[in-house]
């Protein structure tokens, strides 16, 4: 499935108090690949999810960004811990 950057960019800019919770599908039931290329599973993902950037956990619903960073999840995950384990009680 094959969005064009016009297509991604409508999807990124849906409300979330818009959105009805029964017409999203829950990511938590998705299952990706994970033999496959990276742009492959991607593809699988946003064919499975629909909209990348708004899906449902559960009962919650949840706007996804991202970012060109570079920054992967794990470095701000590390950043994170070391910033909350430098706070003093």
């Amino acid at each position: 499935m094959q969005l064009s950057r016009e297509e991604l960019q409508k999807m990124e800019q849906i409300d979330i108090r818009d959105v009805k919770p029964e017409t999203l599908v829950d990511i938590s039931e998705i299952e990706i690949d994970m033999k496959k290329s990276v742009a492959a599973r991607v593809d699988d993902y946003v064919q499975k999810a629909g909209n990348p950037f708004l899906v449902k956990v559960g009962e919650y619903v949840v706007k996804i960004g991202y970012s060109e960073c570079g920054a992967t999840l794990n470095d701000r995950m590390e950043q994170y811990i070391k910033k909350a384990a430098e706070i003093k009680y």
